[in-house]
């Protein structure tokens, strides 16, 4: 499964449980970002009982639309609590440290890894 842009690409890895984002995700508003949304939910009904990772390392900038977004499929996955998800970030990507870290706030069972 893969949703490709010409600013960003977000790919899920069935084998790894595994979504990928590169890029610079700039999306209008939160409308915009409905088939983000729903990619995330489809990835997670395919993760039931597992550990899904995503993988931030590559996205080079998310805006405020796009946090909310991710958030608040955090919380939708706690209130699930069906499967855990695991966060990879990157230190070298200055929005990171910070934005990343607020996940855990939504779900403290949420694996945060930035290096």
């Amino acid at each position: 499964m893969e949703i490709k842009d010409l600013d960003y690409n977000i790919q899920y890895d069935e084998a790894t449980k595994t979504v990928k984002f590169t890029g610079s995700i700039r999306l209008q508003n939160l409308p915009a970002y409905e088939p983000i949304k729903l990619f995330l939910r489809d990835v997670a009904k395919l993760c039931q009982g597992a550990l899904l990772t995503m993988d931030f390392r590559d996205l080079q900038f998310v805006n405020s639309s796009g946090i909310t977004t991710l958030s608040m499929f955090i919380i939708d996955s706690r209130k699930s609590a069906t499967y855990q998800i695991k966060i990879q970030g990157s230190l070298n990507v200055s929005w990171q440290s910070k934005s990343l870290s607020n996940f855990k706030k939504l779900w403290d069972q949420v694996v945060l890894e930035i290096s």
